[in-house]
């Protein structure tokens, strides 16, 4: 599973450590060696979508291969707005070479999910810990679909989304903190992987 780190440029990357490129980073491309199928952009919608910054920050990485996603703009808690912007937002990130991510929010159900290549996990702390989202990212998973969990920043968060499959994580703790949290996610994943049946606690 892949830790996708936004900002905290200089911590070296890895097989297992990407990049996630955010809205108004401002991060010059060139200067950030991004690997092929190690990096993605997502939304800022979590602290107010801006479409401006949204579009400049895929203008700005267009000619950069190898984005495992670029998460469509959504509404925090809310399926069924979310699933109101995806239409046209969909369809502008394909226009411009890469692959939308869906966001789960509140209330969605997987015979409710639009054609994606990705789905990102998102919503409340209730909806992320249901039954309904390990049923999502298996759905997405058959499918064939790139499952990314968004706001991963505990141990427990940790082996929910290893648990259910996913193939990237996220989490501003990375950020904010990369040389402490970062080499912790490796300790978290033998941890979990020695205990198959250790439970979400």
């Amino acid at each position: 599973m892949i830790t996708l780190v936004s900002g905290a440029t200089n911590y070296k990357r890895s097989d297992t450590v990407g990049h996630l490129i955010v809205p108004k980073s401002w991060n010059l491309p060139e200067s950030l060696n991004l690997q092929p199928n190690r990096w993605a952009m997502d939304n800022g919608a979590f602290s107010g979508f801006d479409a401006g910054a949204y579009v400049r920050m895929m203008e700005r990485f267009d000619r950069y291969s190898g984005c495992l996603f670029v998460t469509a703009p959504d509404v925090v808690g809310d399926a069924a707005a979310t699933f109101a912007l995806w239409p046209f937002w969909s369809r502008l990130i394909r226009g411009c070479g890469h692959r939308p991510a869906w966001v789960a929010q509140d209330g969605l159900t997987s015979d409710l999910m639009p054609r994606c290549e990705a789905i990102f996990i998102g919503g409340s702390t209730a909806f992320k810990e249901s039954s309904q989202v390990q049923d999502l990212c298996a759905y997405g998973k058959a499918r064939g679909q790139w499952v990314h969990w968004g706001r991963v920043n505990s141990k427990r968060r940790y082996a929910m989304a290893l648990k259910s499959g996913c193939d990237s994580i996220d989490g501003s703790g990375f950020s904010m903190f990369p040389d402490t949290k970062i080499p912790r996610v490796a300790q978290w994943d033998a941890s979990i992987t020695q205990q198959p049946d250790l439970k979400f606690a």
